[in-house]
């Protein structure tokens, strides 16, 4: 007979690696369907052909709050800029910024071919562009890791719940 707290436990357990399993899934779609490709087409495209003019930035909204109740400083933008065809554009920042606020004039690159893909030269430098490349790099290692510890964790529990069946 196996003590009730045990197989409580157990269960727990099963739940945990089924978690991990979900998180790590998601964590591995989410780099690998989102995070990677949008990245590095911004920044391939940006460097490779972006063109860079002045803006006004029209609008500012936070991505959060702080652990204190304040908003973060992180924010979702959208400047105003003239195209080399002449018409007017409004479109948001491909990156969040922590330095800009509504209507401040800032240095942007665009896309001559897709107006809408717009960025701060300081995002699609190289050491925010690095910094990226590492954050999805390690989400997808994460992924990696949490999908093959809740596998484990999930054929050693199964394995187990069928021993304390038998007896």
């Amino acid at each position: 007979m196996v003590p009730t707290f045990v197989r409580s436990y157990h269960r727990s357990l099963g739940r945990a690696s089924m978690a991990m399993l979900g998180c790590g899934l998601l964590l591995f779609v989410l780099a690998v369907a989102y995070l990677i490709p949008h990245d590095t087409h911004v920044d391939s495209v940006l460097n490779g052909r972006g063109v860079h003019v002045q803006g006004v930035v029209t609008k500012c909204v936070s991505v959060g709050s702080n652990d204190d109740g304040s908003t973060s400083a992180n924010s979702h933008c959208w400047v105003r800029f003239a195209a080399s065809d002449g018409r007017t554009v409004e479109a948001q920042l491909a990156y969040v910024s922590n330095d800009i606020e509504r209507g401040r004039t800032v240095t942007v690159v665009y896309d001559p071919r897709d107006t809408g893909l717009v960025a701060l030269p300081s995002s699609i430098g190289f050491w925010n562009t690095l910094g990226r490349n590492m954050v999805n790099g390690f989400a997808l290692v994460a992924s990696v890791v949490m999908l093959l510890s809740g596998s484990a964790t999930l054929v050693w529990y199964m394995r187990l719940r069928a021993r304390m069946k038998r007896a």
